[in-house]
């Protein structure tokens, strides 16, 4: 894990309790890197990613994961991390340590501004977790945070700095309107509603949704949307759907999630928008937007519109992306305005269409939407699961953000 070897004074080091998180704070997950290095090939956790760092599941509070087994001169960068001025912040490490000796340097943009050095103290284990922290000075700008193992021993659940942001910044022209970070320990039930039902979402799907931690949580800094093989309720698969129906909504703007989705026969993981109308004069005339789909082992996602034409009848629109490596996250978006909807993967446009005037009947593209997530099993599309279908699968989400102009 590291961006370059730091040589740097050593700062003084502060032994806290679990700090809460704020909503002007940034919180890294180690195991959510943007690159790393490791020193020995294979993940030896065998768990959240198919690279070479080790991570293992973590009994910190709020679940999740934790880089394990660190090495002398491994590293992890974490990109994108917004200081909005110059000045004092304080960056804080969640650790656990058998025996003190532990230390961590950090810096910025490829070892170009170090940061100093921090030391692990012993916790008592591997998994008894406490935080360190010490103070920065930065310049006001977006950089790429680097965490370098200058002495191993000891585990790394997260980073948090006080006052940054980070995540990917906003696409030029446009402003944060809502967004939910998925940092928390519960789903915020002011932003989403939980489905409850096995009616299988007009698709013939297999799934029974419910609220249950099993099926739908946040931990460890993201949404967990968990399909399971298991009789509940007259089905004999369980998942979770959640919407912001009723509680936010918008006409234009950018959406976007940053997610990692789950593949296997009869998986149909998504990431999409319904019309607010829907209630009232039900689908297909209420428009659909689907920003991100995914069934089967297919190498792409898709992005699809679904509406009622100019002759009252059912159509669609849709497209196909490039190959993806669905054992990492990616950034799924659609850029919708009054002439077009355009989607995006990792920032790369692969679909548009024009709805200008409601061309061929798509006036239903203008009027306000609603967010949806879900993780269907089965159905018309994908079909049924087989043998080779993993069960407990996940589609996990770090966060979803909503931009205007």
């Amino acid at each position: 894990m590291k961006i370059k070897t730091i040589q740097c004074c050593l700062a003084s080091l502060l032994i806290a309790p679990l700090m809460a998180a704020s909503a002007a704070d940034c919180t890294l997950q180690a195991e959510d890197y943007t690159t790393a290095f490791d020193t020995t090939a294979g993940n030896t956790g065998n768990v959240h990613r198919n690279d070479n760092v080790d991570i293992e599941a973590t009994s910190d509070v709020g679940g999740g994961f934790n880089v394990a087994w660190t090495a002398n001169g491994e590293w992890l960068a974490h990109n994108n991390v917004t200081f909005p001025t110059s000045g004092a912040y304080t960056i804080a490490y969640r650790v656990a340590a058998p025996a003190a000796g532990g230390q961590i340097s950090a810096d910025l943009n490829g070892g170009s501004i170090p940061l100093g050095t921090t030391l692990v103290p012993a916790t008592g284990g591997w998994q008894n977790w406490t935080t360190v922290q010490r103070t920065i000075n930065v310049n006001a700008g977006t950089y790429n945070l680097g965490t370098f193992v200058s002495s191993a021993g000891f585990n790394l659940n997260w980073i948090r700095i006080a006052g940054a942001s980070c995540g990917t910044p906003a696409p030029g022209g446009w402003t944060l309107v809502w967004a939910d970070e998925f940092n928390g320990t519960a789903l915020d039930s002011a932003k989403w509603n939980i489905e409850v039902n096995g009616n299988g979402g007009g698709n013939n799907e297999l799934q029974y949704y419910t609220a249950r931690p099993e099926n739908i949580r946040v931990s460890g800094g993201e949404l967990v949307i968990e399909a399971r093989k298991e009789a509940y309720m007259g089905k004999q698969y369980t998942s979770g759907r959640i919407t912001t129906q009723n509680k936010a909504s918008w006409q234009y703007g950018r959406m976007e999630a940053r997610m990692k989705i789950p593949t296997g026969k009869g998986t149909w993981p998504a990431f999409w928008m319904l019309g607010n109308s829907i209630s009232t004069i039900g689908w297909p005339a209420s428009g659909e937007i689907d920003i991100m789909e995914h069934v089967n082992a297919e190498a792409f996602t898709h992005g699809t519109i679904h509406w009622s034409d100019q002759n009252n009848a059912y159509a669609n629109y849709g497209g196909p992306s490039g190959s993806q490596d669905f054992s990492q996250y990616h950034v799924y978006a659609v850029e919708w305005d009054a002439s077009a909807i355009r989607w995006y993967v990792d920032g790369n446009k692969f679909h548009e269409v024009n709805i200008a005037g409601g061309v061929n009947g798509t006036s239903e593209f203008h009027a306000p939407y609603f967010l949806l997530f879900n993780l269907a099993v089965g159905g018309n599309w994908p079909g049924s699961p087989d043998a080779s279908t993993v069960f407990p699968n996940r589609m996990q989400v770090d966060y979803v953000r909503v931009y205007r102009r």
